[in-house]
């Protein structure tokens, strides 16, 4: 059975878009630029972006265990 980050991993790979069971934190492939060969990904809380603590663009991520760390740390839970 695969972990949670290989699911992420996997989701990324095949849509390039991983959004939380909540709805509230989406992991999107950005295009790579040129001469960069990592994959890079663009995170977003809506929680966050609501409260001014995330800039509605979002944050960008270097990989997919940054991507991992993102999830994690936007857990809000309950919270609206």
């Amino acid at each position: 059975m695969p972990t949670d980050d290989e699911r992420l991993e996997r989701s990324l790979a095949f849509s390039r878009t991983h959004v939380s069971d909540d709805g509230q934190v989406t992991i999107r492939r950005a295009p790579a630029p040129p001469g960069y060969s990592g994959a890079r990904f663009t995170g977003t809380c809506a929680i966050c972006v609501r409260a001014g603590l995330l800039a509605p663009g979002g944050e960008a991520l270097a990989d997919v265990r940054a991507a991992v760390r993102f999830l994690a740390t936007h857990d809000h839970g309950e919270a609206d």
